[in-house]
């Protein structure tokens, strides 16, 4: 079973069809399917079914396609990682982020290690914190920033594989923010800690329900005690400051999204909320323990790290 065949198996259940896969590989088709016969003959299985629509793998064949798909990425993996040992500054990073940590960290990131290391390649890969942490697991990219919920929060704390490090980048706190004349209107304070249970009658715009930012908003008008009306929800950021500076309601986001994006928006306020609410994510670096030096990637975190304390 050798690495080449790996890949002819998997080239034949991406494009289900011999001809395609053939075409794909650089081989003619009468090559490829002699060798998926020799295949399926040395492991006393067929892989494949013909169907009208195509090829469909047989339950052996999902088992293969899986077991080629782990083994080539760490082939790959193995590759790269020996580049590295020999050549490390010149070796290539994946780096993975929401697109809020994208925004937030990579944005200033990027230029300060390319100006330090010109030779090195840089791939940035937007997910949301599942899928990078799977792809962490799989050996498919180097580090990812991720939230995490308030160690308050019950029930939401990441349960990490043995061999993945975290390290806290910086804890980030949610702001109130809304149009100048709600404040005015309602005898809210501008200069001082929002009262949310002043704001109890009062509309605010909600993020959707799948979104982390929603689930720890959601825990900190419990620890209020209110339940607030909603005026609308929304998925964006940036939609939510629009309709904030429309008067629609009270938006609760976090700190330096406010701080970066506010200038745009003269008539809209932020007050701080309590501690006590505990409406805050902590954004944290992940990589996996490696058993040689990775100075690359090591140089990465140091100046991920430098770049939020300067």
């Amino acid at each position: 079973m050798t690495e080449q065949e790996m890949l002819y198996i998997l080239a034949i259940a991406e494009e289900r069809n011999i001809t395609h896969a053939a075409e794909r590989l650089h081989i003619s088709q009468p090559s490829l399917t002699q060798s998926l016969r020799k295949i399926e003959t040395e492991l006393g299985t067929k892989l494949f079914m013909r169907r009208k629509y195509g090829l469909d793998p047989t339950d052996q064949g999902k088992l293969y396609i899986e077991m080629a798909r782990d083994v080539t990425a760490r082939i790959s993996t193995f590759r790269e990682d020996l580049r590295k040992m020999n050549d490390p500054m010149k070796g290539h990073l994946s780096l993975g982020a929401s697109w809020y940590n994208t925004l937030l960290y990579f944005s200033d990131f990027v230029p300060l290690f390319s100006r330090a290391y010109p030779d090195a390649q840089i791939r940035l890969i937007e997910k949301n914190t599942a899928g990078l942490l799977e792809m962490l697991k799989g050996h498919e990219i180097d580090v990812i920033i991720a939230h995490e919920y308030p160690k308050e929060y019950p029930g939401q704390q990441p349960v990490l594989a043995k061999d993945i490090c975290r390290e806290l980048l910086e804890t980030e706190s949610f702001l109130l923010l809304g149009h100048h004349q709600l404040f005015l209107e309602n005898g809210i304070p501008e200069n001082k800690t929002a009262d949310l249970q002043k704001l109890k009658d009062l509309p605010f715009i909600f993020f959707n329900d799948d979104q982390r930012i929603r689930r720890i908003t959601d825990l900190a008008f419990r620890n209020a005690g209110i339940a607030p009306k909603s005026a609308l929800y929304t998925q964006s950021f940036p939609g939510a400051l629009d309709f904030a500076s429309m008067g629609l309601g009270f938006v609760i986001l976090p700190e330096h999204y406010i701080a970066k994006n506010i200038c745009h928006y003269p008539s809209l306020v932020s007050v701080p909320l309590d501690h006590s609410l505990h409406a805050y994510w902590s954004n944290c670096i992940y990589y996996r323990k490696k058993e040689y030096s990775d100075p690359l990637r090591e140089e990465a975190i140091r100046i991920l790290k430098d770049s939020v304390h300067q």
